[in-house]
């Protein structure tokens, strides 16, 4: 009976073994998961921690620790984008998930007009598009122009007299000076023109403007519509005021003119007698870029670009025209959906978004190095205090497109990049289940 009850004992007592080891192989198996926790995160329960250990013999879930990571995430994104204004928006993706999207509706903003104007106008007219400006006339007998010479305008914003070049000395991209054609003739022989200079600006539809005004487009305009005699004002009509500025220099240059200046076009006999050409549109376009998209030396610029598309187009050649058919050129060709409204355009961060990417595509040159919520990236910032934009990816892919105030927008995307680093330490960055999409308030 003794040899019986021992061999009971030993019998009860292994499987009682088998069964605490596995347990305490268990026990540390869940204790060894990498199960992230942030420190302002509070989870309440509502059980004894201590009990899972003495009825659970399962590994932690990857799914409830995805889930968990993924509702944090969530969370910290949505506050970190929660201070913007409604007429603000940040739009963050990566490998083309949303990452964080405050808002999907668009808004009215001038920079981002400005930009769609230079996409457009890149994509359509090509990048080494240069504007022309050109004196047509009789052919030259004996170095006498027996007619009228004419000024033809060609649609570029920045020629410029010698005289009045101290008005481009801020240029972004320097400027045409309209005194090389005046040499041009001299060297040809030309002496004398018996009719009138004229000046013909009808490329665009011609805009009328009051004595003094600031024009806003011009087919033909010649130091920002400046008369050459006295920089501070400017012609009713810009056309003719190219076309007195060339009769003095002329006149300067030994060449006697027989009439006076006037607006009218070119006749179809009259021939081409010198040119000069404004430098590529891809110069003009990066120039802008990096100054903010603003050009306060030439007035015209923007107002010029969409005229030009909108004679691409076939469309009455002014600014407005230009914008709808640009408007139209996007939504239709590259699925943006951009409105207008008041002779704007509405468009939210989606369609910065994808004209960040046509602009990354074919012009790569114009993206430099950015700081942005103090984290280097690569792109385009337009610092322009309420309407600034911003266009760049990090080195890990993270791509921002953003819209609004310039210091906000700033303060939101550090605090994004900060929730990104957080949560990325371990685990594969960005790494979001559905739950950790923000889309919308």
């Amino acid at each position: 009976m003794k040899v019986v009850s021992g061999r009971l004992v030993v019998v009860a007592v292994v499987p009682l073994l088998l069964i605490t080891g596995f347990w305490n192989w268990t026990r540390d198996q869940v204790r060894s998961q990498p199960v992230e926790t942030v420190p302002h995160q509070f989870v309440e329960t509502a059980f004894d921690a201590s009990l899972v250990e003495m009825v659970s013999m399962r590994r932690v879930s990857p799914a409830i620790v995805a889930w968990e990571e993924a509702r944090s995430q969530a969370e910290d994104l949505s506050a970190a984008v929660s201070a913007l204004e409604d007429a603000e928006c940040l739009r963050v993706t990566t490998n083309g998930i949303v990452v964080v999207e405050n808002s999907t509706s668009q808004r009215l903003s001038n920079s981002g007009r400005h930009l769609l104007a230079l996409v457009v106008a890149l994509d359509v007219l090509g990048a080494d598009t240069s504007f022309s400006t050109r004196l047509a006339g009789p052919e030259p007998v004996d170095g006498v122009v027996n007619g009228d010479l004419v000024l033809v305008g060609g649609g570029d914003p920045s020629v410029t007299s010698g005289a009045l070049s101290f008005l481009a000395a801020n240029s972004p991209w320097g400027y045409t000076e309209l005194d090389v054609l005046v040499n041009a003739l001299s060297v040809s022989g030309v002496k004398r023109i018996t009719g009138d200079i004229v000046g013909d600006g009808s490329l665009f539809v011609e805009e009328q403007l009051a004595p003094s005004d600031l024009p806003t487009w011009s087919a033909l305009i010649v130091d920002d519509g400046r008369i050459l005699t006295s920089a501070q004002n400017r012609g009713i009509d810009s056309a003719q005021t190219a076309a007195k500025t060339l009769l003095d220099l002329l006149r300067s240059a030994g060449i006697s003119v027989g009439g006076s200046a006037r607006t009218g076009t070119v006749g179809e006999d009259a021939v081409p007698l010198a040119v000069i050409e404004s430098t590529s549109l891809r110069v003009i376009a990066q120039s802008l870029l990096r100054s903010n998209l603003t050009s306060d030396t030439w007035s015209v610029v923007f107002g010029n670009i969409e005229s030009e598309v909108a004679n691409e187009f076939s469309v009455n050649a002014f600014p407005d025209s230009g914008l709808s058919a640009m408007v139209k050129h996007m939504n239709d060709g590259y699925g943006t959906e951009m409105s207008l409204s008041g002779g704007g355009v509405q468009m939210s961060c989606r369609d910065l978004e994808v004209m960040t990417e046509l602009l990354a595509e074919q012009h790569p040159e114009f993206f430099e190095d950015v700081v942005i919520g103090g984290v280097a990236a690569t792109g385009v910032v337009i610092a322009s205090e309420e309407d600034s934009i911003i266009l760049a990816t990090t080195p890990l892919g993270v791509e921002v497109t953003a819209m609004g105030n310039f210091g906000s927008l700033e303060s939101a995307m550090s605090d994004v990049f900060n929730v990104i680093d957080r949560f990325s330490d371990e685990r594969d960055p960005l790494a979001f289940s559905p739950e950790a999409l923000i889309s919308g308030r």
